[in-house]
């Protein structure tokens, strides 16, 4: 029997992580399927470790995590050696990933799933991915374009988003919902700097209704002693779309929200330390991913210091207030589908896969 282990350490990896195991599952009922990551894997395969309970982003949190992190990696690897797979994905989650892949020394084949973003920062790790990695399996297609430059064996099969938002036929409300992110440290670091976003709002647009979407991996916990004029919601599409704007923190959310066609703002803030270092490593001009598909500010993005309540609220009303500009953005964010498509992919991920393994 087959076997083969899924590592994803976030969010969206969990998410398209799942997608890849249910169409394993269906089209390759034989196969032996292990996952370290969070429910979406564990819904078709059989958990080992739940990574995404102990996901962090920013260099200061990692380093006040070690600890943590350190116990989990030895768990993750003495599992995989136990088992010996045929196949191992790690899927993003790089800096675990990555020293997992090289503990493992090349005794197990690896296609890595979702590139991390070499083409914006930490240019090097190509170097690490030619030599530990067998195949990289990317989910825009310029960086099928950039790895094949580079020598490196990449492969596209469209984004596997396009497989999950739904077409629906929603109106907006009078809603302004924020996403402050899927990290216990970005909600922590965003939801102030939102909540006080809200007041000015709530202030100008006395008819509007106020939202907190939570990711489903985070406890409502964490949104403890908040305000009683602000809902605290479930992630969902139609959340989502019910929306007329949302304040999201930079991510795969705001991929999902403009395939749904909702005018957002992208904001995003770290620690002054980590951002000092990061500012000096990434390359691009856009941190939001539609931005730096298109090549051109599509959605406005306010990071670190303009990342604050007054210019939050300055966007969001510009917007509300000015149809045109507003009815624009909806514009923009309908040519995203064309750019993600061919749709499918996990299913075309999934055959490549049973291919590989003479399934």
């Amino acid at each position: 029997m087959k076997k083969i282990i899924l590592i994803a350490g976030d969010r969206s990896g969990d998410l398209y992580g799942g997608m890849l195991c249910k169409q394993l599952s269906k089209i390759y009922p034989e196969v032996k399927l292990y996952s370290c990551g969070g429910d979406n894997l564990a819904k078709n395969s059989q958990q080992l470790i739940d990574l995404l309970s102990h996901s962090v982003s920013g260099l200061v949190e990692v380093l006040s995590s070690l600890a943590k992190i350190k116990e989990i990696f030895d768990k993750t690897y003495a599992e995989i050696d136990k088992l010996k797979p045929d196949l191992i994905i790690p899927i993003d989650f790089p800096d675990f990933n990555f020293r997992l892949i090289k503990k493992l020394d090349k005794r197990y084949p690896v296609f890595y799933y979702i590139s991390p973003q070499v083409w914006a920062w930490r240019k090097k790790r190509i170097n690490f991915i030619r030599d530990y990695v067998d195949k990289i399996i990317v989910i825009f297609k310029f960086e099928q374009d950039f790895y094949r430059e580079e020598g490196i064996d990449a492969s596209y099969f469209g984004h596997p988003l396009l497989e999950v938002v739904p077409d629906l036929d929603i109106k907006a409300k009078n809603i302004i919902s924020f996403l402050p992110g899927s990290r216990r440290n970005e909600v922590k670091k965003h939801l102030p700097i939102m909540l006080k976003t809200k007041s000015i709002l709530k202030a100008k647009l006395p008819d509007y209704s106020f939202r907190i979407i939570r990711p489903k991996n985070l406890d409502q916990s964490i949104y403890e002693k908040l305000p009683t004029d602000i809902e605290i919601i479930p992630h969902s599409y139609q959340a989502l779309k019910e929306s007329n704007f949302i304040i999201a923190s930079s991510g795969t959310a705001t991929v999902e929200i403009a395939i749904l066609g909702v005018p957002y703002l992208i904001m995003y803030k770290l620690n002054t330390f980590s951002w000092t270092i990061l500012k000096l490593l990434v390359k691009t001009e856009f941190i939001g991913m539609v931005n730096i598909l298109q090549g051109k500010a599509v959605v406005k993005e306010l990071v670190q210091n303009q990342a604050n309540p007054q210019n939050m609220a300055r966007i969001t009303l510009d917007y509300l207030n000015n149809p045109e500009s507003y009815q624009n953005l909806k514009k923009e964010l309908e040519s995203v589908k064309d750019i993600l498509n061919p749709y499918g992919a996990s299913r075309k991920f999934a055959e490549f896969i049973g291919k590989f393994l003479n399934l």
